[in-house]
């Protein structure tokens, strides 16, 4: 599976028009290797909007890209309504943990998004474990270097990711596709 992280950097004045043309992005349903994308904007920096898509594979995302990425863009006149754009391309090379859902569940019953970056990520037994047993975890994605961890309530209080750098994404139901 591949995942792609998005922030963008949006002014305040321009929150609503980011939102609105982030809604229109419905398009990627029907693309070839596509599984949903969530998003919403981080807690610590509510300037940023951050948007994760799921991909089967970096095939089927490059094909997309190729031709269909910039018109589903042009359409969705998101044009100009941020600053900066990061984008990061990730594996998930370990296998994913569903919690006895299928995607689409998980998509849509997910209110917060978490990604963990970490070099050290696999030191970190014991928030691997805890992130097992916590019953608001709804599915983790992890590569080499990052976690991504989706969860039915809107806060967890995991005491191991004090010191451990992470973004907290507060998710907006409008703009999950699925």
């Amino acid at each position: 599976m591949l995942l792609k992280w998005i922030r963008c950097e949006v002014d305040e004045e321009k929150k609503t028009a980011f939102s609105a043309a982030q809604e229109k992005w419905r398009s990627l349903k029907g693309c070839p290797g596509f599984l949903g994308q969530i998003g919403g904007w981080n807690a610590a920096e509510t300037q940023e909007a951050c948007i994760l898509a799921f991909w089967e594979n970096l095939n089927f995302y490059q094909s997309f890209m190729s031709d269909k990425h910039d018109e589903i863009f042009e359409q969705s006149g998101q044009k100009g309504t941020y600053q900066k754009i990061s984008v990061d391309i990730v594996e998930v090379k370990q296998p994913t943990e569903f919690n006895h859902m299928s995607m689409t569940e998980v998509l849509q019953k997910s209110k917060m998004l978490y990604v963990v970056h970490s070099n050290r990520l696999k030191e970190k037994h014991p928030l691997s474990h805890t992130i097992k047993q916590d019953k608001h975890i709804l599915a983790t994605f992890l590569s080499e270097n990052q976690l991504a961890v989706l969860c039915a309530s809107l806060e967890l209080s995991l005491s191991e990711w004090k010191n451990t750098p992470h973004t907290q994404v507060k998710l907006e139901s409008a703009w999950t596709v699925i």
